[in-house]
């Protein structure tokens, strides 16, 4: 509850920048009331003096509640792999054990800690900012509104590509650690039939098709974040012609349009948050799946 309450207030200090902005560019400035710029300039600052102790507590001790959620669920884990007959790890190598009670546990705590964070503090923060912008210019805002849709399109279509490149890698790690278990545990029948090369070709061709994943993974991680990146940078060059015909044309004033070009991330970057919360989510699932698959045995 501490966590979830601190990274609220993270989000809403970053409202207070955009609104300070707006005040100064309508009020204080053209008035020249210096003392009400130096004293916004003093909250702004002490807000994030603020938000920077809250940064640390939601990194350290959020991060923190994952891992003994880990640790606990890994304790849970090996007891119960005590208790299984011979028959299991005749048809389990343990390697790939290995990589459940590690690699998919961690999946699973990211997403029990970051999951609900995430999701509630994105929800609000779009309304909020969806509602500020509209209060700065509705239509403006309605054109951001409508380029919604096309970002989680692409962003989505790459997801798909994404997800199935690294769920590759993943089953190709479990490989590796397989190899590796078999060949160390086995290291003496291998020295007594010296059959050492036979072994390196072995491990040579899983770490092969591990670095084919890996390079299949990372192309569509980096077709992702450039793609995502493209349509936001976009979505600002939208903003700045609207805007900049708007302000042309007497529709909006200067402070208006500066400080709606300052809160448009604070509307993008939850959406963004949500989006990338999905792939979280799912990956998260997974490893909870495997996790019961074998606490279900």
């Amino acid at each position: 509850a501490m966590d979830m309450a601190a990274a609220m207030a993270i989000s809403l200090i970053g409202m207070v920048y955009p609104i300070v902005t707006r005040t100064m560019l309508n009020d204080y400035i053209p008035n020249a009331n210096i003392r009400a710029i130096v004293i916004s300039g003093l909250v702004v600052l002490g807000l994030y003096v603020l938000r920077w102790a809250l940064n640390y507590f939601v990194q350290y001790y959020g991060h923190m509640i994952g891992v003994r959620m880990q640790s606990q669920m890994r304790r849970d884990l090996f007891a119960h792999l005590q208790r299984l007959p011979f028959r299991f790890y005749d048809n389990h190598e343990t390697g790939r054990i290995m990589t459940r009670i590690t690699s998919d546990l961690f999946e699973v705590c990211e997403l029990a800690h970051h999951g609900p964070e995430n999701l509630l503090i994105s929800s609000v923060m779009i309304v909020l900012s969806f509602t500020y912008l509209a209060t700065i210019d509705w239509i403006l805002t309605l054109i951001i509104f409508a380029c919604v849709p096309i970002l989680v399109a692409v962003t989505m279509h790459f997801r798909k590509a994404m997800r199935r490149a690294f769920d590759d890698r993943r089953k190709s790690n479990a490989t590796i650690n397989a190899a590796v278990e078999s060949s160390v545990t086995g290291i003496r029948v291998t020295k007594a039939f010296t059959n050492a090369e036979r072994e390196v070709e072995k491990f040579s061709k899983g770490d092969e098709e591990f670095v084919d994943a890996s390079r299949r993974a990372y192309r569509a991680m980096a077709k992702f974040h450039s793609g995502t990146s493209f349509v936001t940078d976009v979505f600002n060059v939208f903003i700045l012609i609207a805007g900049g015909l708007f302000l042309y044309n007497g529709a909006i004033d200067f402070g208006d349009y500066s400080a709606f070009i300052v809160s448009v991330n604070l509307f993008i970057s939850p959406v963004m948050t949500l989006i990338n919360f999905m792939e979280q989510y799912q990956t998260g699932v997974t490893g909870f799946e495997r996790f019961v698959e074998i606490m279900d045995q």
